[in-house]
């Protein structure tokens, strides 16, 4: 607490003192101030200021005022202790409607009922829900379309593969055709074009595309196809370690009734021979070898672009995966049987999207040399990490089918895994609200879109910069759009 530089001179001296230099002439004593200054050790001079100052402060207090119930104002210090303060306290907060109660005691030392923030919260989402709705995006989107639950309770996730930028995030009350239907139309409606669209087998979401009509390509989701054999391969690797353990076993068990191992305790008891433990652990290890041959190769054959950075057979695409499906279907395990006739059904799809690039490509690079298109392929793959600019980094005979190529390039999509990414962040937010409040998915839409990545080929950037929306505000700017005082919806 601030002290005076006079400690002597106490607050009630000075009001006493203030007071009688208020008392006008010739009322007031001769040599009052004299004797006052003598009295508390200060000037004249002093005592004058204290008079003015008095005075000032009852004609400021006795001015007129506005009608009714004055503003509550309360200044706050952000200082190093408040922000060591805040760093400490956020951690701590799980973000919903109680602690966010908690949160404004323990930080701003205010109180506000369970109620206020909830209704703040609802008028925060209506507010996120129209500016997410009017969204424009100028360029067609590579959709990437997926389900979340929470609560038996379905929202249709759509994202663009390209920009990664959410399209839709709303909740409804099932997750037949007719209600994707009316979800994909709303999004039409307001402008949004589709290139394509790719998601898994969920049923809701390909007869919504049937439903609404729209006459746009439906692409294979790898992402789930390349996340079964990820898990198969898991399995398989257990097995082998598995028979490898077993045949150890029988083997130091055959040691030991040889005489050829001794040891404490009793002798050790074995299920499997000796010759059947090794040869199913000879088995196992040769499946998954196999396996993982199989696989590598089939998921090579299937990128657009060989190691050779030539424009991908579709012919031989095809052959190669057939061969590969009866191959695995000879190693006789029904877990990868299942697997190798699962690809074989999809097939057709997983082909698609390369058809396209070859007929896409086909025309505009049949009249350059071979070593011109393997240098735009080349060029194509490490364009991130070399930072290449076709305007100055590339010939001037080749830069108008160089962006042709990269254009085109730039549209082959096949894959969820955005869709299945933003889940991954969702799933928090949905567990510590136990479900999906209106107000939620639309501020965190809101959040998403318009906050810049930290780390990634899109570092630096926001999903609505990424879709070459004009002129796209801030974070900052639209959460000050979004609580401008003229909006608020209640008296602070």
């Amino acid at each position: 607490m601030a002290e005076y530089r006079v400690p002597e001179f106490t607050l009630e001296q000075r009001a006493d003192a203030a007071l009688q230099m208020l008392v006008p002439l010739p009322e007031r004593k001769w040599g009052l101030v004299s004797t006052l200054a003598q009295r508390y050790g200060v000037s004249r001079t002093r005592l004058y200021e204290i008079r003015d100052q008095t005075l000032d402060a009852i004609v400021e207090h006795l001015l007129p005022r506005n009608v009714g119930r004055p503003a509550q104002t309360a200044t706050l210090q952000v200082d190093k202790p408040f922000i060591d303060r805040a760093i400490a306290i956020l951690p701590l907060l799980k973000g919903s409607v109680r602690d966010i109660r908690l949160g404004l005691e323990l930080l701003l030392g205010i109180t506000r009922s369970v109620g206020y923030v909830s209704e703040t919260l609802t008028a925060a989402g209506e507010a996120a829900t129209a500016c997410n709705r009017g969204l424009k995006v100028p360029l067609p989107i590579l959709g990437e379309a997926d389900e979340i639950f929470q609560g038996r309770q379905p929202c249709l996730t759509l994202v663009d593969g390209r920009s990664f930028l959410v399209l839709n995030l709303t909740p409804a009350e099932s997750r037949d055709g007719t209600t994707w239907g009316v979800t994909y139309l709303d999004l039409v409606q307001r402008g949004i074009r589709f290139q394509d669209l790719a998601c898994d087998g969920g049923t809701g979401l390909r007869a919504g595309v049937r439903e609404a009509k729209l006459a746009i390509p439906l692409r294979p989701d790898l992402f789930h196809l390349l996340q079964d054999a990820q898990r198969l391969t898991r399995r398989l690797e257990g097995a082998a370690y598995k028979a490898l353990e077993t045949a150890e076993r029988a083997r130091r068990a055959d040691r030991e009734t040889q005489g050829l191992l001794r040891r404490r305790g009793p002798r050790l008891k074995v299920t499997v021979p000796l010759p059947q433990a090794e040869s199913a652990a000879t088995r196992a290890m040769a499946r998954g070898d196999q396996w993982g041959w199989l696989l590598r190769e089939v998921r090579q054959t299937l990128e657009p672009i060989t190691p050779a950075h030539h424009l991908v057979s579709v012919g031989e695409t095809q052959a190669t995966i057939e061969t590969a499906v009866i191959l695995l279907k000879e190693l006789g395990h029904p877990d990868i049987t299942a697997f190798a006739e699962d690809l074989q059904a999809k097939l057709p799809e997983l082909l698609a999207p390369l058809e396209w690039l070859e007929l896409q490509l086909t025309p505009v690079l049949k009249n350059l040399d071979a070593d011109s298109r393997a240098f735009i392929l080349w060029a194509w793959q490490h364009r991130q990490e070399l930072n290449l600019k076709i305007a100055t980094d590339m010939p001037e005979h080749l830069r108008s089918v160089v962006h042709t190529v990269w254009e085109t390039l730039g549209l082959f999509h096949r894959s969820s895994s955005l869709a299945e990414s933003l889940h991954s962040w969702l799933r928090p937010y949905l567990q510590i609200h136990r479900g999906m409040p209106k107000w939620l998915l639309p501020l965190l839409q809101l959040f998403w879109n318009h906050h810049r990545f930290e780390r990634g080929k899109r570092a630096g950037s926001s999903p609505l910069e990424l879709a070459r929306v004009k002129d796209p505000p801030s974070l900052a700017e639209v959460l000050s759009q979004l609580f401008r005082p003229e909006a608020a919806a209640q008296p602070a």
